[in-house]
């Protein structure tokens, strides 16, 4: 059985700390440009589409909790629900006298903490009344995930594949750049993923419990090995950490991501082999193992290419159809001493 432990501070009033940063939120959003909805992507900078989409989040939510709400019965607490309505409704008869505003004096000798208030209160004339799924966000002290890490230690990597010392090389968006030979100058270059340092041989996990579909080659100048892990919208959508964007050219995502999507799909590239390649697996199941394949053969920063996409391949060029996986994968800090090891074992392997 699994038990939740309601934030003793869930009766806050409306001047609490939590729902002034609710109000604040709210107020940054009313300055958006008016027909932002039509093209948020576009009509909002990096920071605003930030709060946009946790709006969006924080009001899927809320429609869940609708739908969900004739469930609530066949939850596990629910006979404890109604046996401590039915006590409650117990108590304001025996009072008897004891008016609404009266209380009953605490032992002196108690120190015991305050008990957390039911998931449901009972009104004099008979009504239950729930807490709002609102409430349920800002203030339970936990937050039930799915989520495991797509690697014990999941971290950018620090080098490019220059021998470069730039992190943000593998982040998402318009974070690389190229010597145009016609142009003589430096022009900006997509990178759709999320680069993680991983040694050869690496452990690789599911993120979330799912299907694998695919486990292929994508050819020797692309992600090589990849395997593909589809998961439920649901599940992803509850996994979005509080990560915000570190790089001036990073995005959240590309044209064509659509958030509420019934089904993502996992990619995991440059593989060096996998542990399954089809049927269902849970969040944490070990998947594959990192390699070099594809068109990292060699260099000096071994990494998984991760990705979160709406389709399986064929997403199309650049950003389409992707969404930045730091929004989800809860990055550690850069071992530096560990990577230039590697670095330099792998420099040393190919003279």
């Amino acid at each position: 059985m699994m038990y939740i432990r309601l934030n003793k501070n869930i009766g806050k009033t409306a001047d609490s700390e939590e729902a002034a940063g609710l109000q604040e939120r709210r107020d940054k959003i009313s300055q958006f440009p008016a027909d932002y909805k039509q093209n948020p992507k576009e009509k909002l900078n990096p920071a605003q589409l930030e709060q946009y989409y946790y709006m969006q989040k924080l009001e899927t939510d809320v429609a869940k909790w609708e739908k969900e709400k004739e469930k609530i019965k066949q939850c596990l607490w629910w006979d404890d629900v109604v046996k401590g309505l039915a006590n409650q409704n117990q108590s304001t008869t025996d009072s008897g006298a004891i008016s609404e505003n009266e209380s009953t004096p605490s032992t002196p000798t108690e120190q015991t903490e305050p008990e957390a208030p039911p998931p449901a209160t009972l009104n004099p004339n008979g009504k239950a009344w729930f807490i709002h799924p609102i409430t349920l966000i800002n203030y339970f002290n936990i937050k039930i995930k799915l989520w495991h890490e797509p690697l014990k230690n999941s971290q950018r990597t620090y080098y490019n594949s220059s021998d470069n010392i730039k992190p943000s090389n593998g982040a998402f968006g318009k974070v690389r750049s190229f010597w145009n030979e016609e142009t003589k100058s430096l022009q900006k270059k997509t990178h759709n993923g999320l680069d993680l340092f991983a040694d050869i041989n690496t452990p690789c996990y599911a993120c979330l419990d799912g299907e694998i579909i695919q486990y292929k080659n994508e050819g020797s100048n692309g992600y090589g090995n990849v395997l593909v892990l589809k998961i439920k919208g649901d599940h992803l959508r509850d996994s979005i950490n509080n990560y915000s964007l570190e790089y001036k050219d990073e995005v959240v995502s590309g044209n064509g991501f659509n958030l509420n999507a019934d089904y993502f799909y996992l990619r995991y590239c440059h593989l060096s082999s996998a542990v399954l390649i089809n049927g269902n697996v849970q969040a944490g199941d070990l998947i594959a193992y990192s390699g070099d394949s594809g068109n990292v053969k060699g260099v000096c920063n071994p990494h998984v290419h991760f990705e979160i996409a709406m389709k399986a391949s064929g997403n199309g060029l650049g950003l389409v159809n992707r969404y930045n996986p730091a929004f989800f994968v809860n990055l550690q800090a850069i071992d530096e001493k560990l990577q230039t090891d590697v670095k330099k074992r792998r420099n040393n392997e190919k003279k």
